[in-house]
């Protein structure tokens, strides 16, 4: 369970309040050789796409996590804020995300479980549009902090 709060917490910071033209709209890849983990807190492979549905936008992710497990999630975030509409993989019953957009290419989250604060993460969009890179913050199942930055390529 734990490790779909974490993989839920990692993709809800992917979106705020975004526009047709939003930097963070279309499929992303990590670049593992980029990215930093905490122990125990690895990731293989993550790819997730952001598309716009109607006035809400779509989340699908899809990767292997650090033990080699298949691991996904998809949800509809209202772009006008409001609850995430988990279809697969919510990542725990009673999480929540609440988004902020500080610019046009960068949004931050925290996360909650059971109205409890776990989690944040400040996403940034390159200039250039080609990266994006996520700092991931959180309690492990131990309750141990950690802190994983995550380097994403524009597919």
């Amino acid at each position: 369970m734990i490790k779909k709060l974490v993989l839920g917490l990692m993709v809800l910071g992917f979106v705020g309040t975004v526009s047709a033209a939003d930097v963070f709209t279309g499929t992303w890849k990590l670049n593992v050789a980029k990215s930093t983990f905490t122990a125990g807190m690895e990731v293989k492979a993550l790819s997730v796409v952001i598309v716009e549905k109607g006035a809400d936008l779509a989340i699908s992710a899809a990767g292997t996590d650090g033990a080699g497990k298949a691991t996904s999630v998809k949800y509809t975030l209202p772009v006008k804020g409001g609850a995430v509409s988990y279809t697969e993989g919510a990542p725990a019953s009673g999480a929540t995300a609440m988004t902020k957009r500080v610019d046009a290419s960068t949004i931050d989250s925290t996360s909650s479980l059971n109205g409890k604060e776990v989690g944040s993460t400040h996403a940034t969009v390159s200039p250039d549009g080609k990266t994006l890179t996520r700092v991931v913050k959180g309690m492990d199942a131990n309750g141990k902090a950690f802190t994983n930055t995550e380097v994403y390529d524009r597919q």
